[in-house]
């Protein structure tokens, strides 16, 4: 038999509970079904890039951001990189917020968070809890090659360099060398588990997909995030938007926008 999941605040994977939906307006005075959103992160930043959100979508939707080993709470726990490793932990935590979502849920992920999203989903499919929909955002789709060479195993200053120019890290950070120690071996080993990752065979996801990129985003070209519609079954929308490998930070009162028509 299951057990329910700990509420987000007293698991690790969920270090912020969601705000309460507000009370709805008929008889009673209940709270209506909210669908749940599980939303993962990009190399090097932690569930809280997702808190705005949970403020600005608390009518609509229950955005539950997911923490990842290796950083911010959980900064003494090694990151994992293997997709493998990571998913044998974190698959459970997920079945559990999965089956105990009324309304249904959903998933988002931007750049690394997309491929754990999308794997995620797969697995969350093979155990019969289609979601809403899949929400990837500056990553490409895991059936295309790498269009530049893997940078994982480069030297420290070599690797945090290359990631600089690829504009796959913020340019603040190489300001603060303290800071580019503590991030460097968080990064590599979320680059290595994204430069490694290759899905085992298997069905296309059911569920809808979208998939947004950033028009000026010079790690990815557009035309990548196009090939998201591969891997579905289901209805497929691609969407750019302003800004580059960070819009997902940038640009929140339109993501925002478009995750509370399709979940609102």
């Amino acid at each position: 038999m299951s057990q329910t999941t700990p509420a987000p605040g007293t698991d690790p994977w969920l270090p912020f509970p969601p705000p309460a939906a507000a009370p709805a307006p008929e008889p009673g005075n209940g709270r209506r079904a909210r669908a749940r959103l599980l939303c993962f992160p990009c190399a090097g930043q932690g569930a809280s890039a997702y808190r705005t959100w949970q403020r600005l979508l608390a009518a609509d939707v229950e955005v539950v951001p997911v923490q990842l080993p290796g950083r911010e709470g959980r900064a003494t726990e090694a990151a994992h990189t293997t997709m493998e490793g990571l998913m044998a932990e974190l698959l459970p935590v997920l079945v559990e917020l999965a089956a105990e979502a009324e309304a249904g849920y959903a998933l988002f992920g931007h750049s690394l968070g997309a491929l754990v999203a999308y794997e995620a989903a797969r697995r969350l499919e093979a155990a019969g809890r289609v979601p809403l929909g899949l929400t990837v955002a500056a990553q490409r789709p895991p059936h295309l090659p790498l269009e530049r060479e893997p940078v994982h195993d480069l030297p420290r200053a070599a690797f945090m360099t290359t990631l600089g120019l690829y504009g796959q890290v913020p340019v603040e950070l190489f300001d603060d060398p303290a800071a580019v120690a503590l991030a460097a071996a968080a990064l590599r080993a979320d680059f290595t588990l994204v430069e490694t990752y290759a899905p085992a065979d298997g069905p296309r996801l059911r569920c809808p997909v979208t998939a947004l990129a950033g028009l000026a985003d010079t790690s990815l070209p557009p035309r990548a995030m196009r090939a998201w519609q591969d891997l579905t079954e289901g209805p497929f929308t691609f969407r750019p938007v302003p800004g580059d490998h960070f819009f997902v930070g940038e640009r929140t009162d339109e993501l925002v926008a478009v995750l509370r028509a399709a979940l609102g």
